[in-house]
């Protein structure tokens, strides 16, 4: 009998430390909610990324680790995937007068968005 108690303690435990994503919201459901959003209302909607990385054309690319899963609409043997979340940022194609200003950066279209 006892060895059945720390059989299911430590299968317990094991399900316990599975890794879950820090979001609520599938892959797809985020892709569209940030579609076209500024890195601003990209921060305010999914808060600071865990790695922020500039890239070769002036591009930036935020990750947020284990962030998200993908939903229904994925194969069943990927379904429920937890996944890293990308989102690279393009700058206006025409420079402001003002500078650089990252605020008016927005999600890259088409594939702004990945895992």
């Amino acid at each position: 009998m006892n060895r059945f108690l720390l059989l299911l303690l430590v299968l317990l435990s094991l399900a316990g430390c599975s890794p879950a994503a820090r979001s609520q919201k599938s892959f797809d459901e985020i892709r569209t909610l940030v579609a076209g959003k500024t890195e601003a209302e990209v921060r305010s909607l999914l808060g600071n990324p865990d790695h922020r990385e500039k890239l070769p054309f002036g591009d930036e690319r935020w990750t947020w680790w284990n962030y998200t899963y993908l939903g229904k609409e994925w194969a069943p043997e990927v379904r429920g995937k937890i996944v890293h979340l990308e989102i690279t940022f393009a700058g206006p194609l025409v420079a402001s007068a003002g500078g650089d200003e990252p605020s008016r950066w927005r999600v890259s279209e088409p594939y702004g968005v990945g895992f």
